[in-house]
């Protein structure tokens, strides 16, 4: 195929400011011409939306009543794009990203096109002053584990970053859309790249080519009550669906109340004891990480068990 089509997904919640330096390195810094992007306003009041179409004309805008959550939110714009113009390839895009390279989009595709098993591509994620922040993982056992080297290679890997995640057309018509059992966010991107892989899609990530995340360095991902809610219940939905016996048991009832009791030093270090600090909020996190295991029956009986049965 000369020219694939792509649809770029970019869901926005209260990042104006960072959506437009976005949209407009998108513009500018991209060299291939066959791509249309479509924004999906998660805010739930429709300030957005209404600014994107009124700034930038070439840009198809959705605006949600309320907010969804990224898997949602990602799934209603690939499900627009479908209707529309029917892609070959999907880009999930943070809106809280910055193009840097003329050649990036035509150097995924060439990636993509080369091999039919590749399903979903990555790149090199880097922070505002270009130090590696992502370029992809693995999942060894219990651990979801990050390539810490700074690789210039193609490679294959078991997951990327869904701050940018290129799925092919394929993929999505063999497994489907995002697991919304991970509203609103978090652990969504590495499950879908595992269902990939299961279905026999290989997982790369395209190390010369690097986008700007502007993600805080700052790596205390318990950052409120609620996100540390968001993030045990997500972690142990992923283990009991993603995870073999009795590694799903492992990190669901030792690794992560050990995370309730202490934080990463640094969020790009392997796991060792030199890089974890105790938590202060050890006690509220330990009473957050048994309530979580409630949020996450219900999760499955609303969902029913199927997502928890291995392929």
């Amino acid at each position: 195929m000369k020219n694939p089509s792509v649809a770029i997904i970019i869901t926005t919640y209260n990042q104006i400011e960072l959506l437009f330096k976005c949209l407009d390195s998108l513009k500018s810094k991209t060299g291939y011409k066959n791509y249309k992007v479509f924004i999906v306003d998660d805010s739930g009041k429709g300030k957005i939306g209404r600014e994107i179409s009124k700034r930038y004309k070439w840009v198809d805008v959705s605006t949600n009543k309320k907010n969804m959550g990224f898997s949602k939110s990602n799934n209603i714009g690939i499900k627009k794009a479908i209707k529309k113009i029917n892609p070959n390839y999907f880009l999930l895009l943070n809106d809280d990203t910055e193009i840097i390279q003329k050649n990036w989009l035509n150097e995924l595709v060439k990636v993509g096109e080369s091999d039919e098993k590749i399903g979903i591509l990555g790149c090199k994620i880097v922070y505002p002053d270009y130090t590696l922040q992502n370029i992809g993982g693995y999942l060894n056992k219990w651990e979801i584990k990050k390539e810490l080297k700074n690789r210039l290679e193609v490679f294959d890997v078991d997951h990327v970053m869904g701050a940018f995640m290129f799925i092919k057309k394929e993929v999505i018509k063999k497994i489907g859309l995002l697991d919304e059992i991970y509203n609103p966010y978090l652990l969504e991107d590495t499950d879908y790249c595992l269902n990939a892989k299961r279905a026999g899609f290989r997982i790369v990530s395209v190390g010369n080519i690097s986008i700007i995340h502007k993600k805080g360095k700052s790596i205390d991902s318990l950052k409120s009550r609620k996100s540390t809610l968001i993030r045990f219940k997500n972690d142990i939905l992923f283990s009991f669906k993603n995870l073999k016996f009795p590694y799903n048991l492992f990190r669901a009832f030792v690794y992560l109340p050990l995370v309730a009791l202490f934080k990463k030093k640094s969020d790009e270090a392997s796991l060792n004891f030199k890089n974890f600090i105790f938590s202060k909020d050890f006690m509220i996190n330990i009473f957050l990480y048994s309530l979580s295991f409630f949020y996450s029956i219900k999760e499955i009986m609303k969902n029913g068990n199927k997502n928890f049965k291995k392929s």
